[in-house]
């Protein structure tokens, strides 16, 4: 049994009633000096509560997403606003994305953030990969829709290939100690994205009925520009 509501709204409601009526009450018995200080009261009781709904409703919108660190926020600064042929990188998708694994919380540098962000794409790329398994299921022999789709199984077959390699060299990098030169690093996260490029010119021209494939590609492409932006700065030829 609840005797008191949960959510922050119904909560603010509940109390606000009951204060109205305290001053209705309060009121009525005191002189206006009492009125005054009971108003001020109001003002300040009202002020707690609108503090701990927000800090509630916060919490609850929240919920299932890591929260946001230091590390989190420099790394979105950075790469925000980067533009890549053509493609912009907004610190809003940056967060979002990052809040999507709860990894990014226990990152303690900026290479460990970059890590999460690779395996991140991973994820999109296996369940992109997923999703085309089972169209093609259903899809006929000698087929557009046939083809198009075991091409992009290839792309993306390819460009996880390509992105393991990447996620391999960015833990061994070990800076002006190793032998691995930095500008390494994004040139090899730029080589993932266009096998993803190719399936989405497949799929706008022959497959335009296809949103949800076509929404999934431009998804994974946008994740490939971030982990791009993050490596960016190591970009400089030596």
């Amino acid at each position: 049994i609840y005797l008191f509501p949960t959510h922050p709204s119904i909560y603010i409601q509940f109390h606000l009633s009951w204060l109205q009526d305290s001053s209705r009450f309060l009121g009525s018995i005191a002189p206006m000096t009492t009125t005054m200080m009971t108003t001020i009261s109001f003002s300040a009781i009202l002020f707690i509560l609108l503090s701990v709904a927000i800090t509630a409703e916060t919490n609850d919108s929240g919920s299932g997403m890591a929260r946001v660190t230091n590390v989190m926020v420099e790394a979105c600064k950075n790469a925000s606003g980067y533009h890549h042929e053509l493609k912009t990188m907004t610190h809003e998708f940056c967060l979002s994305t990052l809040r999507s694994d709860n990894r990014s919380v226990e990152a303690k540098d900026h290479l460990e953030l970059v890590l999460v962000a690779i395996d991140i794409l991973k994820g999109r790329l296996t369940t992109a990969n997923h999703n085309i398994e089972k169209m093609l299921e259903k899809a006929k022999n000698g087929t557009v829709p046939m083809r198009d789709l075991s091409i992009c199984k290839v792309y993306y077959d390819t460009t996880m290939r390509i992105v393991n390699i990447c996620d391999d060299m960015v833990k061994d990098f070990r800076g002006d100690k190793g032998r691995l030169k930095s500008f390494e690093l994004p040139r090899c996260v730029d080589r993932a994205g266009y096998p993803v490029d190719e399936c989405w010119f497949g799929l706008q021209f022959d497959m335009p009925w296809a949103d949800a494939l076509m929404s999934e590609n431009r998804e994974i492409d946008m994740v490939v520009n971030l982990d791009y932006a993050f490596l960016a700065p190591y970009d400089v030829s030596d």
